[in-house]
Formats: structure tokens, sequence, C-alpha cells
């Protein structure tokens, strides 16, 4: 059975493409100016610019749902939120993926080492933290080290792509910390599902009031971290989050609505931090 371009689209997850995209820009910027580079890496930039928008999100999405129908057939975030993809088309998502990702090979080959471990560390996390034998997202503590190196990974690709490789590895230890309590925080509402599927994360190893506070932690740590790099903008979104995670402990009824709210607040946060370091370069 084939997909059709709308159910494609819708499952890339469209609301989440800056998680990666985002990212990716960011380490970008956080390279130096824009407009300093010869053609050559403007082309690669574009190029995997363009990269982690459909095709990446339907590559790391497209293997959650074919490994996760399991699971998701009893996770009611999946039937209302999201959509469950039915077995009789994993065959054509799997050459959906193909189809999308080999025009992107050549180009593989175009950048320098640094971006090529990048992207292929993006790779490897982004099929095993779902795909079998691994299946990170079931062994704790790897679901929460894979997931967040799938959604920091980008940034790197962005930044060596430029050429540069004076990283500041405390500010990717910050990010990583971050996406460890966005992964606990998303998995939050899907701990009965998984637990029926017999699937083992660190949401469901710490419980909902232990997982909740590990998100609080993570989030004052990474912000604690962003404010050696960009100051008052990382406590102010920091903020932000602890406070989502506080209403959470106190209203567990209405934690799935708050989760709601994390697209719309990521994207908010990662526009400021680029738009921040643009400045910044600019001026």
């Amino acid at each position: 059975m084939r997909l059709t371009p709308k159910e494609v689209f819708f499952l890339s997850r469209p609301r989440f493409w800056m998680y990666v995209l985002g990212t990716f820009l960011v380490g970008v910027m956080s390279s130096g100016n824009l407009f300093v580079y010869d053609t050559t890496t403007t082309i690669l930039l574009i190029v995997f610019g363009i990269f982690f928008s459909l095709p990446a999100n339907v590559f790391i999405y497209g293997v959650n749902d074919i490994y996760d129908y399991q699971t998701d057939i009893y996770n009611e975030k999946k039937v209302k939120y999201e959509s469950v993809l039915e077995p009789e088309k994993h065959k054509s998502l799997w050459w959906i993926m193909g189809v999308l990702l080999i025009p992107f090979v050549p180009f593989f080959f175009m950048v320098n080492v640094y971006a090529k471990l990048a992207l292929t560390v993006f790779l490897f996390t982004g099929l095993f933290y779902s795909a079998a034998p691994i299946r990170a997202k079931s062994k704790p503590p790897l679901d929460v080290l894979f997931s967040a190196i799938i959604y920091v990974s980008p940034a790197l690709v962005g930044f060596f792509i430029t050429g540069n490789t004076n990283i500041q590895w405390l500010a990717v230890i910050g990010g990583l910390i971050w996406a460890f309590g966005m992964q606990t925080y998303s998995a939050i509402p899907d701990i009965e599902a998984d637990e029926k599927a017999g699937v083992h994360t660190l949401a469901t190893m710490l419980g909902e009031k232990k997982a909740l506070w590990f998100c609080l932690l993570a989030y004052l740590i990474s912000a604690s971290i962003g404010f050696y790099f960009v100051g008052v903008i990382a406590i102010s979104f920091g903020l932000i989050y602890v406070a989502i995670v506080l209403l959470s402990i106190n209203n567990k009824s209405k934690l799935f609505k708050y989760y709601t709210y994390f697209p719309l607040i990521n994207v908010a946060s990662g526009a400021v931090l680029f738009f921040y370091m643009f400045f910044q370069d600019m001026f």
C-alpha cells in the first residue's frame, strides 16, 4: 500500500522540523558571519539546510513509526495528536526514505571530515534510536542520550561545514542536557502505552513524578550553561521551561496539554537564539 504525499508530509511532523533544522541553523550562525563563506560552502549550507527539513524528518520519524507500531496502537497521543502508520505502508515508507536521502549522498563526500563524522552520528542515532538491534529508545538511559544526539548533532554539521573546528564543547553539553529534559518530558504522556507494549524508557523507569523532577533539573542546568554564552536569553527561556514543568508537577491532568505547547516555545527560543547570534556577528 502506497503513502500519499500528504501522508508523507504529516508523517515528518512539520511542527517538529525546527528541532533539527533549527539546531543546524544555530550551528551555522555560531560559527560566524553568514556572508563571508565561499560559493562552495554556501551551496553546501543550502543543500544541508534542505536536507534537515523534509528528508531528515521523514527519516527519523519514519523509522520511529515503523518500529513503534506495536506501541503506537496503545497510545492515545499517537491516535489523537499524530497518527499510527499501518504495517501495509511500511515497505512503501522505506522506499520513500531512500528516494529522499539518496540525492544527498554526493554532497556527503564534499564536506570535510568533521562534518562527515557529525552527519554519520546523526544518521546512526536517527536510525538506531528506534530500529533493531539497538533500539535505544527502549534501553534507558540510551533513549535520552540517542534522542539528544539526534537533535544536537545537526548543529555540529552546520558548524563544521563552514570550516570552523574551534567548537565550544560546553555549549554542546548544555544543548544535550536541554534535550535530555525535552525527550523525557515528551515521553511522560507515553508511559501507560509504553508499559502496555513492554517498552522501557527513562520515563517509565523513573515514573511520572520523578521524570518531571529530572526534566526540571535538566532545564535548570542547561539554562545555567546557556547563561555563560548568551546571558539573559538563556535564563528567560529557562524560566519558561521550568514553569511548564512546575505546572505539570502540580497539575498532572493537564500535562499533555502543556506538552502541545512545546513546539511553539522551542521554535521561539531557537529563533531568538538564531537572531541574537546573527546580529552579534553583523555588528
